[in-house]
């Protein structure tokens, strides 16, 4: 067997094992849902109410009562529903997937006095409504771009959690012009330039699973279901996205933002996730750029904050030590000196600030 025919094989035979594991993942999926709803039953029932001090905590991880709220039509036809806040230069976030705008609360309390703070539910998410585009990164970067103009924001500071950092580096790809016009500083908060694993091929390979669970999901689930039940296991699992010692009330909000979303619509992003690609360096990027990352993130691990910051030249990197997922909850105060200080950077041209402890 020649060496050429020898590569083929292995790549038939890596497509093929790609397929199975769709396929179980697809199976897999609907099962782990059948299961948590058995679990939801057994542990919803009798479930005691939260405590008047949790309740006190959760009215505060809401939006401020006179956030103001617009819809913004984009190009392929949807809508992106922005929440606003405050005056001043303006600071732009972008959630990660299966959550929405309300989940920067804390930021538009710490820093809607000095600032003009922008949330926007990305498509699919919340209020948001995405048009012929469909479920797509690129589609959310474009949409960016959207809002941006419509807004006619001039030295924003753009902060993408997540997958918003991914949303972020598209838009820095696709809308350079946009960028250098509308932008001054940018920060990258727990995400990544790309999470799919150093395996030769995979990059063809992993649509092709990811579509075999879409279609598996499609199939056995009906469309509107929330991706996880209103269950206090499913409520205590999502203490995996926090670092050490996380806040109940916080977790629990998580938990309520992520039932918001449509499985279908989450569904439909696991090919981008997977197939994202952002890993070439930005040799041009013309404004001061920080990459933060939790030192317990289990969802985006610092190497891949290490990675990003890489590809960023003059970016400084921030890793708070027992830190999770949800920077924006776990480092409330951190966050609000960090963006302080980069809002700052955008208005004046005056680089990367220091690291905030």
């Amino acid at each position: 067997m020649t060496a050429e025919r020898s590569a083929r094989s292995r790549l038939a035979r890596g497509i093929a094992g790609a397929g199975a594991l769709g396929a179980a993942a697809g199976l897999a999926y609907a099962g782990l849902r059948a299961s948590a709803r058995r679990r939801a039953a057994e542990t919803t029932r009798g479930a005691a109410p939260p405590s008047p001090a949790l309740v006190g905590l959760e009215a505060e991880l809401e939006l401020p009562a006179e956030t103001r709220h617009l819809d913004v039509p984009v190009r392929d036809g949807g809508s992106v529903h922005v929440s606003a806040y405050g005056t001043g230069p303006p600071i732009v976030l972008l959630h990660g997937v299966t959550l929405q705008s309300s989940v920067w609360a804390y930021q538009f309390r710490d820093l809607g006095d000095r600032h003009r703070m922008i949330a926007l539910d990305l498509r699919g998410h919340g209020s948001s409504e995405p048009g012929s585009a469909g479920m797509s990164i690129a589609a959310m970067a474009d949409d960016l771009a959207d809002v941006l103009e419509a807004l006619d924001l001039r030295h924003a500071t753009l902060v993408g959690h997540s997958m918003g950092g991914m949303t972020v580096l598209r838009f820095a790809r696709r809308h350079a012009d946009v960028l250098a016009a509308r932008v001054g500083a940018i920060a990258l908060v727990a995400s990544a330039g790309g999470i799919s694993p150093p395996m030769a091929g995979w990059r063809r390979v992993a649509p092709a699973v990811a579509g075999l669970v879409v279609a598996g999901h499609t199939a056995l689930n009906k469309a509107g279901r929330p991706i996880i039940p209103a269950s206090s296991n499913a409520e205590r699992a999502t203490q995996v996205v926090f670092g050490e010692r996380p806040d109940p009330a916080a977790v629990r909000k998580t938990h309520q933002l992520s039932r918001a979303m449509d499985a279908h619509r989450f569904v439909a992003l696991l090919p981008e996730l997977v197939g994202f690609d952002e890993r070439s360096a930005f040799e041009d990027l013309p404004v001061p750029c920080v990459v933060v990352a939790g030192a317990r993130d289990r969802v985006t691990p610092p190497r891949y904050a290490n990675a990003l910051h890489q590809t960023l030249p003059g970016s400084r990197l921030v890793v708070w030590p027992g830190a999770g997922h949800m920077l924006m909850y776990e480092r409330r105060e951190a966050l609000a000196q960090l963006l302080d200080q980069l809002s700052e950077a955008a208005s004046t041209g005056r680089g990367v600030p220091p690291t905030p402890e």
